[in-house]
């Protein structure tokens, strides 16, 4: 038989998955390490956007070829694939098409759980 949990428990259960949720690895971390060890093109386009974003402290940044290159995506093909699976699988995260410009990586505000 399945124990109901009091309100308390359920609520010391979400402040620790909230508290590790907070927590942050710390570099460095090279881009070259990113591309031998992270297979998913997507998720390193991802990680590699994300330092630009936060080098420059920003929450969006275009995706040049300077990004694409740090990644080690080449290819239009392959980095449409990859817009496109971040677009229908990446929390967090959407695509900017730009006709004739390089798209957008923009990281979404994280919504407050109340």
């Amino acid at each position: 038989m399945l124990k109901m949990l009091s309100k308390q428990s359920l609520f010391l259960r979400y402040e620790k998955k909230r508290k590790q949720d907070s927590l942050f690895l710390k570099g460095p971390i090279t881009f070259e390490w990113i591309n031998e060890n992270i297979p998913d093109p997507s998720s390193r386009i991802i990680l590699i956007a994300r330092a630009f974003m936060e080098m420059q402290n920003i929450d969006e940044v275009s995706l040049s070829r300077k990004i694409w290159d740090s990644a080690g995506i080449s290819g239009k093909d392959t980095r449409h694939r990859v817009l496109q699976k971040i677009n229908a699988h990446a929390k967090g995260y959407v695509v900017v098409p730009r006709i004739g410009r390089t798209a957008l990586l923009r990281k979404q505000p994280s919504e407050t759980r109340g």
